[in-house]
């Protein structure tokens, strides 16, 4: 193909020349504009001599310079669209039976026995639970400790003082429930009992009240069979705690779905766990008496419920129930709870059937459902897929594909950074569950090239009052940074979930789009508090501005009181210290604070409970280790947030011993080997020989394997090393261990669990090209797939653009010029409890560049009058030429024309 071009040569000083491109019609490679200059003109005897050349420009064809970079994904998630699943590069290591998020942020995971009977045994030192900050990038980040009691299977809410209030529990796996209850204390970290209940509750539902009592609804008793009571915990109620059981007209299912109204009822909605009622019931928490409502619609057995956005001025309470059933259903419905008669109507369908799915609310008041399946406790792909509500439009879009099946013990939860974590399953054999940890990064945190976006997100500065402390109907200000206009503010209440069921979240607006106030100020907004518990129950909030982009800030906590004043602190003056009895002793309990309510609570103790400044002496009789509390209360009814404990452990008559094993989890790549220490801590004087054993209520998987103990045996006291091995063929798995150690007829147990994982990629590489980069790395053991991930700044934050089955991945649509950085995770997706992802390789980066064109060949010059005519073979890929020119042979040239 050839290429044409004129140059006019100005004989005379001062004229202007002109250069006129012909090309032949349908070439490519050659300009098709014509381009006009001014030029020295020659003088008359350097015409002839002119020299010429043309240099192709270094263009690729097509290459351009594209706005915006186009990522590959991984399935059918876009993240600007769908938001992305990612999955963390550390493992959960117990049984995620349940989580709540605390008012530090960080999520408390309640496992008890984690659905392993080896771990429910008289003496046990087996059940567990985990502090965990979603923030942190290791396994670090989640910390296990050992409780005194099952909670397994127990209900959790928020007292208005940001502890949680842990509710039953299991007594034994003969379905028979634990009476007892217990605070955890986010300030300390700490355990501790409250006063007990008068009925065992395994399986219950704990919710937070208007009036900032916990009420505990149903459950399985401590004789067995499903208890139709409700009691309340009051804080002001010193001494017993719990108020008196009263009976419901109806026996519930287990895990019964509780809402509470703006009115402050509580509206239940005839569904639960493992079966329903004919009719939803109102509870009105006053004289404690129950209303029949409207008959349900269908069963929803293991179906979840959720209380939709109360905006204002009206707050309309609308509860929403999704899928159920076994079969499940992929329908919902939806019930206006303001207007006189209230009935279900139908809302719109899921993509699939859901049964053990979850569902969340979002800071925009959109609801995440996810996971379940549609035959029980059976992974399939359509329950990965997630579905995303908008309560506005009525309509369900997707909310991208998860890369594990979520089932029976799984648990999710919106995170104060506005994403969502996914954690649990566990519908195999006992003794196993799914370890990996999911997050959820919704769509409005992405830019439209599907980047993370890092820079002018709204971001909250300061609250006035400093304190963070509101009053109902008070006015606040909030200030913030952001780029974009603030379009609405909202509070949600922290999550508490388990068994397909949140029993604290909720969303209350406080302005955005009408109905409610607007949101107006430029950098400080002006807002106004919830008129009430109803609406807003008394405790930690999550306050969350959101831009006329969609993009929420992270959010910071504040709290909903309904008193004026500072809560009272209380100091136990006697004992001093923590103390160690023989059982049998006493130990005097006493206060110099001054209050206008006591309430004391012994666990083991006898008194178990005393509203006395100075009880004096509580006696302990049987051997264990108990914290005992002091919680003092002011006049007006508000009481010490982080009452002072002391621990009392009480040794045995006769010489025992005590069991742990630590750490209280191992990471290990398939074919490696990793070993636990086990201790034994005589008490009392114990001297005997422990043998040693560890065994699973699930059979060890394929790969894994015990190497034994050494020593076998200890003798009074002192440590052994437990030796776990896998082969290259072992799957990415979390194995509940249980080791037990007896000396005659004294038998002992402690919990660990061995999680294999994947390690990262090695070795990445990424060679650049035009408008793309090549990768590849060596493979990692064991896994079945790869992630991609890509930023434009060195050490991210990442955003996966691919998935690859192999060892390569091509990332196009790129923008030549701009270095991009990668790195590689390895992940495993295999059976119902088999899956985790590694952590990511080393940083590799690439600037994908333009294609050089060869130079053109073929070039002639056809002198004319005061011109020259110039033609050349066009070059591959060239999208434009510059012609150059020298009177000196071989050069220098000067360019000049580009046609």
């Amino acid at each position: 193909m050839r290429c044409a071009a004129s140059v006019g040569l100005a004989p005379q000083e001062g004229e202007s020349g002109s250069f006129g491109t012909r090309v032949p019609p349908g070439a490519t490679g050659c300009t098709l504009r014509a381009l006009s200059t001014t030029v020295r003109p020659p003088r008359k005897e350097e015409t002839m001599r002119s020299r010429l050349i043309v240099a192709a420009l270094a263009l690729a064809a097509g290459a351009g310079f594209p706005g915006v970079a186009h990522a590959q994904t991984c399935a059918v998630t876009v993240p600007h669209l769908t938001g992305e699943w990612v999955t963390l590069p550390y493992q959960m290591p117990i049984n995620p039976i349940s989580a709540t998020l605390l008012r530090s942020g960080q999520v408390l995971i309640v496992a008890g026995s984690e659905n392993d009977a080896r771990n429910n045994s008289e003496g046990s030192e087996s059940y567990r639970a985990a502090l965990w900050d979603p923030t942190g990038p290791t396994q670090s980040s989640i910390v296990v400790e050992e409780l005194t009691y099952d909670v397994f299977c127990s209900g959790t809410a928020a007292l208005p003082d940001g502890r949680a209030l842990v509710v039953g529990g299991t007594s034994d796996y003969s379905f028979t429930g634990e009476s007892r209850a217990s605070f955890f204390d986010p300030v300390t970290n700490q355990w501790v009992q409250s006063q007990n209940m008068v009925d065992g509750r395994w399986y219950a539902t704990a919710t937070t009240l208007a009036d900032g009592r916990v009420m505990a609804f149903s459950g399985l008793r401590q004789t067995g069979g499903t208890s139709n009571t409700v009691e309340i915990y009051d804080l002001q109620n010193a001494g017993p705690g719990w108020l008196s059981p009263v009976a419901a007209p109806f026996t519930p299912p287990l895990y019964p779905r509780l809402s509470v109204l703006p009115n402050g009822r509580v509206f239940y909605s005839g569904q639960g766990s493992g079966g329903t009622n004919s009719t939803a019931w109102i509870f009105d928490p006053v004289p404690r008496t129950w209303t029949a409502s409207t008959a349900i619609t269908r069963n929803r057995s293991y179906g979840t419920s959720v209380i939709l956005p109360l905006l204002p001025p009206a707050y309309t309470p609308r509860v929403m129930n999704f899928g159920g059933g076994n079969p499940a259903t992929s329908t919902t419905e939806i019930i206006d709870l303001s207007v006189a008669s209230p009935v279900w109507t139908p809302g719109p369908n899921m993509s699939t059937g859901r049964i053990q799915l979850d569902a969340v609310i979002l800071p925009n008041g959109k609801v995440l459902a996810h996971g379940g399946s549609v035959n029980n406790e059976a992974p399939d792909g359509p329950g990965k897929a997630a579905d995303l509500y908008d309560p506005t439009s009525n309509t369900f879009s997707s909310a991208g594909v998860a890369s594990y099946s979520r089932l029976y013990h799984s648990a999710s939860l919106l995170l104060p950074d506005a994403r969502v974590m996914s954690i649990g399953s566990n519908p195999a054999n006992r003794g196993t569950y799914l370890a990996a940890i999911e997050i959820y990064t919704p769509a409005y945190l992405f830019d439209s090239s599907d980047r993370l976006i890092t820079t002018g997100r709204p971001n909250i500065t300061g609250i006035n009052p400093a304190s963070g402390t509101i009053g109902y109907g008070a006015q606040f200000s909030v200030t913030y940074t952001a780029s974009s206009p603030i379009s609405s503010a909202a509070l949600v209440k922290p999550g508490s979930v388990t068994h397909a069921f949140d029993m604290e979240q909720r969303l209350i607006g406080l302005c955005g789009p009408s109905p409610q106030p607007p949101c107006s100020g430029s950098g400080t907004l002006n807002l106004t508090s919830p008129p009430g518990g109803g609406v807003a129950p008394p405790g930690y909030y999550m306050l969350f501005l959101i831009d006329s982009a969609g993009v929420p800030s992270k959010a910071q906590f504040i709290k909903l009181t309904t008193y004026g004043t500072s809560p009272p602190l209380g100091a136990i003056a006697s004992p001093a210290t923590d103390v160690t009895i023989p059982a049998g002793s006493s130990v005097s309990f006493g206060t110099a604070t001054a209050a206008a309510k006591y309430s004391w609570v012994f666990p083991g103790g006898s008194p178990a409970t005393s509203t006395a400044q100075t009880p004096g002496n509580v006696t302990f009789n049987t051997p264990g280790r108990y914290t005992t509390s002091l919680t003092v209360v002011d006049a007006v009814g508000n009481s010490d947030p982080s009452p002072p404990t002391r621990i009392v452990t009480v040794t045995p008559a006769t010489p025992d011993f005590h069991i742990s094993v630590s750490p209280s989890g191992r990471l290990v790549n398939p074919g490696q080997s990793t070993t636990f220490t086990v201790s034994v801590t005589p008490v009392s004087g114990f001297t005997g020989p422990v043998s040693l054993t560890v065994a699973s209520e699930a059979p060890f998987p394929s790969g894994v394997t015990s190497g034994g103990f050494s020593p076998s045996t200890i003798t009074g006291s002192g440590s052994s090393t437990l030796t776990m091995n896998t082969t290259a063929s072992a799957v990415p798995y979390a194995l509940s261990l249980t080791v037990t150690g007896t000396s005659g007829t004294l038998t002992h147990t402690g919990s660990t669990t061995l999680m294999v994982t994947l390690a990262p990629p090695t070795s990445l590489s990424a060679a650049p090209g035009s408008g793309q980069v090549s990768l590849s790395w060596v493979a990692s053991v064991g896994a079945s797939g790869y992630q991609v991930k890509r930023s434009t700044v060195s050490g991210g934050p990442y955003a996966t653009v691919g998935c690859s089955a192999g060892t390569s991945f091509v990332d196009t649509g790129l923008t030549n010029g701009t270095t991009y950085h990668y790195v590689v995770s390895a992940t495993y997706t295999g059976g119902p409890v088999a899956g985790g992802a590694s952590a990511n390789s080393s940083q590799a980066s690439a600037t994908p560049q333009a294609a050089t064109p060869q130079p053109p060949t073929g070039l002639t010059a056809t002198p004319g009058n005061t011109q020259v005519s110039l033609s050349w073979t066009a070059s591959s890929g060239a999208t434009s030429y510059n012609v150059k020119r020298s009177t000196v042979s071989g050069g220098p040239y000067t360019t000049v024309g580009s046609p």
